[in-house]
């Protein structure tokens, strides 16, 4: 069975950095949304006929639309490292042919691609936004100490690994961990056997992420997602072209 997430709390996040706005009415995009577990809240006010979830796990789309059968969900069979590594590598976006006022992410631009890859989609999202839309996506602070932590987050991924880091490598600007490997400041390389069973993990300092991404707002974690920065960028009408 492909990735079903369990994860909650992306509507109380969400709903919490942009100071509870009017969702309801408004065309949602979340990318990587899996089975809508962002529906699942008790608190949220998405209309389900005006959400959509892409997303590469294809028994997670089948049960989105169980769970939700006035809502879309969309089997996007693109390859990645960690969830769908059967996937056909470079597969195009699928077309939804609109516009939306929230394209949401949590735990895939950020996280879960190369920076190549992130930049790439990135570009692509905004263009599906309305002129005064919003595009989200969350990222990790290698460095910050969540709130409910004692370690900083690339001491927390790397584990007992994170010793043999060298020194004058604590404090770059972003890391790459594949598998047990770590890349600092450069894509993941090198091949690796197609299964689930290893992981994939970007991390990005708020600094280097701005700089990516000049217009972007950056936002400090809210709980419940106390490891998650976000990146905000804006559409045409509050940032043209």
């Amino acid at each position: 069975m492909s990735f079903i997430s369990r994860n909650m709390g992306q509507f109380a996040y969400f709903d919490r950095l942009f100071e509870h706005p009017a969702w309801k009415g408004k065309k949602v995009l979340d990318f990587g949304g899996n089975a809508g577990n962002i529906l699942l809240d008790p608190d949220s006010t998405i209309d389900h006929d005006k959400y959509w979830s892409i997303d590469v796990s294809k028994d997670a789309i089948e049960l989105g639309r169980e769970r939700f059968p006035e809502a879309h969900f969309v089997f996007y069979d693109c390859y990645n490292f960690e969830f769908n590594p059967g996937g056909v590598r470079n597969l195009p976006m699928p077309d939804l042919g609109m516009e939306f006022d929230y394209i949401l992410a949590v735990s895939v631009l950020g996280t879960n691609m190369s920076r190549a890859e992130m930049l790439r989609t990135a570009a692509l999202l905004r263009e599906w936004l309305s002129d005064d839309g919003v595009l989200a996506f969350t990222f990790i602070d290698p460095h910050s100490i969540p709130a409910d932590a004692k370690l900083t987050n690339l001491e927390h991924f790397l584990e007992d690994a994170y010793q043999q880091v060298d020194a004058s490598q604590r404090h770059a600007t972003w890391y790459t961990i594949k598998d047990e490997d770590l890349y600092v400041e450069s894509d993941a390389t090198g091949k690796y056997p197609d299964t689930e069973d290893i992981g994939f993990l970007a991390l990005y300092t708020p600094e280097y992420m701005k700089f990516l991404f000049p217009n972007a707002e950056i936002l400090k974690p809210a709980p419940p997602l106390c490891k998650h920065h976000c990146c905000v960028i804006r559409g045409r009408k509050r940032h043209p072209i």
